[in-house]
């Protein structure tokens, strides 16, 4: 996973002695979320500014910003070499500091969606080719309407960035319309609650993409929902759409890789990657981010079907014809494995189930959803005896098709730990202790007891460090305490590391983000009241 690191866009770490601003902000996010590296955008600020000198802190200094006199809006200018996909930012003055919100970069031409667009007759009409269009659900029953220009023959794709990254609490529907109103494609959920939808036209003419969506958490809503937080990005084109690769990831460190593209309208098939190329763009409406693993990655296609032996290794597959994938590996008695079937980064439709047989084909294991928040199977094995065994990949529904892809890990367990926050801004006054819990997860077995140390603290603040013994509540969850001793206001970033005592391994306590990135800094605010 990536770690962030943030910079500071006005001021760097500041001490403040005068008194803090009353007011922190508020601000959940900017509208459009997003922009076209090399221009300028007008964002609305979504919540309360705050009082008193306001901060933009983001992970990279290509981003700049500019708040109006009234703060109801901020202008972005994104340099023309940003990093393309998500810049996590957050809203600081001398009072405190938001949680992160973010905001995506994007390769082709953006535009902001006008009202009123419910109608065909009042959609916006997309001049280019590809496009992505920043727009707001903002009320009940509210569609928006877009008319693209096809010829015979063309694929149009339509991909909504809502649900995921963004954080929108709405399951988006996506459908293709023509100029009759008829439905000609329609999709709600795709890999995730955010649709996506393609549709070849028969004869050039004018269509539609329409837009509307449900809560995310059912209620009892009759119609369709809407309010000013059903933001969402959508990128409508008839260009080249990456849907995945083959193999879907590269082994970390392998100087270069040839990957096989899959999507629509490709321009070309195939991309040799060097090992520092991150991403995937230049010819494709979205960009691709390329996956690394630390073990060998192997194509199913390749492997020998009489004997498919994957151990210690990574394999790139998909359920196409067969209702199921098996690879045969042979163990030791009692030896260990953890299985683990990856769909959900990928952005895979596969519900992938893991079984493992003995060689008559007798179920010893199976495995469906690690938890409620992923589709991907994790299993851990121990083989009762030595010989030949099967790993069987399956889909939960039975389905087949090219969408259904996988990444299977097949690795010899190893105990570790990981430690984690559920917020990345704190807020410290004098004679007041703010509270830090942090979660550890301890897998394969790890037993030891783990130390904390925060680094970036000013002087006058002193931090509680417990320790997480091996068993007992502490081994699950500990907290950290901080108190600020002196009448001064600060503002800064910290990092949080634990450390296992008998073996001296170092993990950064992170914020696991939308995204899937780690946040390993966090923003103090101390307060000088």
């Amino acid at each position: 996973m990536l770690a962030a690191r943030f910079f500071v866009l006005s001021l760097l770490v500041t001490v403040i002695s005068a008194a803090s601003a009353a007011e922190p902000p508020a601000v959940e996010r900017f509208v459009p979320a997003g922009a076209q590296r090399g221009s300028t955008v007008t964002c609305r600020v979504m919540g309360k500014a705050g009082d008193g000198e306001l901060t933009v802190i983001s992970q990279s200094p290509v981003l700049q910003f500019s708040f109006s006199e009234k703060r109801e809006t901020v202008t972005v200018t994104v340099a023309p070499d940003a990093p393309v996909g998500v810049h996590w930012l957050r809203v600081a003055n001398a009072a405190g500091a938001t949680e992160l919100f973010p905001f995506v970069i994007g390769v082709i031409p953006e535009l902001v969606e006008t009202e009123p667009n419910a109608r065909l007759a009042e959609a916006n009409v997309l001049s280019s080719s590809s496009t992505t269009v920043n727009g707001v659900l903002e009320k009940a029953n509210d569609v928006d309407t877009y008319a693209v220009d096809l010829v015979s023959g063309q694929t149009v794709v339509a991909s909504q960035l809502a649900s995921r990254v963004l954080a929108s609490p709405m399951d988006g529907v996506l459908q293709v319309v023509d100029g009759r109103g008829t439905v000609l494609a329609q999709n709600d959920d795709d890999s995730s609650m955010d649709p996506l939808v393609t549709y070849t036209a028969p004869a050039d003419g004018r269509y539609y993409i329409r837009t509307f969506a449900f809560p995310s958490a059912p209620n009892s809503t009759i119609g369709f929902a809407g309010a000013p937080n059903f933001v969402y990005r959508l990128t409508i084109t008839t260009e080249g759409f990456v849907d995945h690769t083959t193999p879907l990831a590269r082994q970390t460190g392998i100087p270069e890789v040839r990957m096989a593209l899959h999507g629509w309208n490709l321009p070309v098939t195939e991309a040799s990657l060097s090992s520092d190329q991150k991403v995937l763009n230049g010819q494709f409406a979205l960009p691709w981010f390329v996956h690394d693993v630390s073990v060998p990655v192997q194509e199913e296609i390749l492997l020998s079907p009489e004997r498919r032996d994957a151990a210690s290794t990574a394999i790139s597959g998909e359920l196409t014809g067969a209702e199921e994938d098996v690879y045969r590996i042979s163990l030791d008695a009692n030896q260990r494995i953890t299985l683990t079937a990856e769909v959900q980064r990928f952005g895979s439709l596969l519900d992938p189930v893991l079984l493992v047989q003995d060689s008559t084909g007798k179920v010893l294991k199976e495995q469906d959803d690690i938890n409620n928040d992923t589709p991907d199977a994790r299993l851990e094995f121990t083989a009762p005896s030595a010989g030949d065994y099967q790993v069987v990949v399956r889909d939960r529904f039975e389905g087949t098709g090219d969408r259904r892809f996988y990444l299977l890990l097949m690795e010899q367990p190893q105990p570790d730990y990981r430690v984690t926050v559920k917020a990345t801004s704190l807020r410290v006054s004098k004679d007041k202790s703010a509270d830090i819990p942090v979660t550890i997860e301890r897998v394969q077995g790890f037993a030891e007891p783990l130390i904390f140390r925060i680094e970036g603290l000013p002087e006058f603040v002193t931090a509680e460090l417990p320790r997480s013994e091996k068993e007992g509540d502490s081994s699950k969850a500990v907290t950290i305490k901080l108190t600020s001793s002196q009448p001064m206001a600060w503002s800064g970033p910290v990092r949080i590391t634990a450390t296992s005592l008998d073996s001296n391994r170092p993990h950064a306590v992170v914020f696991k983000a939308a995204d899937g990135s780690d946040i390993q800094e966090f923003w103090l605010t101390v307060a000088a009241e």
